[in-house]
């Protein structure tokens, strides 16, 4: 598979992230000369990841690079500008700084929900109450989601997809809140988004070939996540040979092909698929280095609430109990600067992540020492 800085138009900069103990992530030097031009610039080489991409440790990269024009990347000169921009662009994106997360409320509307309180027995009058306990819990955004997407679930229409939707979604509008609408239906998307909804949240990362077209069109903030094949197949698909790497890459494939559909950058938030064609180690991974794909240069959507990767670590207690846990998480995910934790339930899960987020903002202010 292609790696995203190889894709033809591959002209976005954010192709490295950090690895941690001052080590990087970047494309692959793949000559001495290429190695040798990147010392120049402050860099180091490494080694080659299991990916086949390169590491490298920066020391004192300079702050000014040449622009890096139009050149080929098999030039080894001309590869090791590329290289180091890149890093400068991963560090650009790392230093921004991050706003107070905002909670996106979980409101189930299908009867096989893995976490349980998604049937309401038909009618609007369940789901509008729970949206209202959702919005006491802090809510700024109530996403609605019709079709289970726990693994191994099967599709679901979008007829059917729209008649549990529609109602309360219409329901909804009195609360002026902003509502996101969770389907990989381009047609489920485009009824709901002239309906009034606002956002949509695709964790098929549009595998429906109308669905970009229509989010160019609408200019929706739309959350595209990490996922490899089906809900019902997905589980099947949690092989890789650098977890990390491999999550960012297809995320920034993903982000070039929703650009050259004509989306535009400033609509996009990425969501690195907690639980999706994961292992609970690897979602367990996913967020204890969550801070690393920052360096896309996007929002970034946590959804870690009441997920199996849990099971194993609180034996016993069933998904609709794990509230709990999910407050960890999703503190620790604020805290690595998720910009939208998506969960069942607020409140105080909402207090510890915006006291995790508040306490570890990059660039904390210093206080100079006295001059002798």
């Amino acid at each position: 598979m292609l790696k995203p800085w190889e894709l033809p138009g591959a002209f976005m900069p954010h192709h490295a992230f950090p690895l941690g103990e001052g080590c990087w992530r970047a494309p692959a030097a793949k000559s001495r000369i290429c190695k040798t031009d990147l010392l120049d610039f402050g860099v180091q080489t490494l080694g080659t990841l299991a990916d086949g991409s390169g590491s490298y440790a920066i020391h004192g990269l300079k702050d000014f690079l040449p622009p890096l024009t139009e050149g080929d990347v098999h030039d080894p000169a001309y590869r090791a500008l590329w290289i180091a921009s890149r890093l400068q662009s991963a560090r650009l994106a790392m230093a921004e700084p991050t706003a107070t997360p905002k909670f996106m409320g979980i409101l189930n509307l299908t009867p096989d929900s893995f976490s349980g309180g998604g049937n309401f027995g038909g009618g609007t009058m369940g789901p509008l109450y729970h949206a209202q306990c959702l919005l006491a819990e802090q809510a700024d955004i109530l996403d609605l989601g019709a079709e289970s997407t726990r693994p191994g679930a099967s599709a679901i229409s979008a007829d059917e997809q729209l008649q549990r939707i529609m109602p309360v979604l219409e329901s909804l509008l009195q609360f002026q809140t902003p509502l996101s609408i969770d389907t990989r239906s381009a047609d489920v998307a485009a009824r709901c988004l002239d309906a009034g909804a606002s956002i949509i949240n695709d964790v098929s990362g549009l595998a429906d070939p109308a669905m970009a077209p229509l989010l160019a069109e609408n200019g929706c903030d739309t959350v595209l996540m990490h996922m490899r094949g089906t809900p019902a197949t997905m589980q099947k698909h949690t092989e890789y040979s650098h977890l990390l790497g491999e999550v960012f890459d297809e995320l920034m494939a993903l982000v070039q092909r929703a650009l050259a559909a004509g989306m535009v950058r400033e609509q996009i938030i990425l969501d690195p698929g907690i639980g999706f064609a994961k292992t609970a180690l690897q979602s367990q991974q996913l967020i204890a280095k969550f801070e690393c794909f920052r360096a896309l240069g996007f929002p970034l959507l946590a959804g870690p609430s009441r997920k199996s990767f849990m099971t194993d670590l609180l034996p016993g207690i069933a998904a609709p109990q794990r509230d709990g846990g999910t407050a960890g998480a999703a503190a620790l995910c604020a805290a690595k600067g998720a910009a939208y934790l998506r969960l069942h339930r607020g409140g105080k899960s909402v207090d510890a992540f915006k006291v995790a987020a508040a306490c570890t903002t990059p660039n904390p202010l210093e206080v100079p020492c006295p001059s002798v």
